[in-house]
């Protein structure tokens, strides 16, 4: 487990919450906060230790988004974002 912080970024604000990522799983174990109304939700990330930011699920908001090689038209490969959560909503699109 690495420690670091999950980052929620809101039209008002943004909340810093401390948080385990799950490396072999990419599932992420925030704290618990009531942040009340901030507005809309701009983006969420988990930030290590040593300041990268890995984006988090737009969709599931529980697991970090992981970088892939999709089949695209014809024989290219596209790089593309998706979610570490194979049973997440965002991979029946």
């Amino acid at each position: 487990m690495l420690k670091g912080h999950f980052i929620s970024v809101w039209e008002e604000g943004h909340v810093v919450t401390p948080c385990f990522l799950a490396e072999d799983s990419g599932e992420l174990f925030p704290e618990a906060v009531d942040v009340g109304d901030l507005g809309s939700l701009e983006k969420e990330f988990f930030q290590t230790p040593d300041g990268n930011e890995i984006p988090v699920c737009p969709t599931c908001h529980e697991f970090i988004l992981k970088n892939v090689m999709n089949p695209g038209v014809g024989h290219t490969l596209n790089e593309e974002d998706e979610c570490s959560n194979p049973e997440c909503e965002s991979h029946n699109k």
